[in-house]
């Protein structure tokens, strides 16, 4: 998890570049948890916290299955 303290805007949880044009931010504040879509068209909405743990859990398989894959390929 990113240091909160690197960044200037409070309750800043993360901050993930995609391109030199776009960015994912995570922002938790009390019970409000914002993620924002960073780009050319910004978006950006609240969640639950169930939901970011749904979120999370959800990224974490993807990350791990694409992993697998990549190994797969290199050998």
């Amino acid at each position: 998890m990113a240091d909160e303290g690197q960044y200037d805007f409070p309750g800043r949880i993360a901050e993930i570049e995609l391109s030199e044009s776009a960015a994912i931010c995570v922002e938790q504040v009390d019970d409000e948890i914002t993620i924002i879509i960073a780009s050319v068209i910004g978006v950006d909405f609240q969640v639950t916290a169930h939901q970011a743990l749904k979120l999370s859990q959800a990224l974490a398989v993807a990350a791990e299955n694409a992993e697998k894959f990549r190994q797969s390929v290199e050998t």
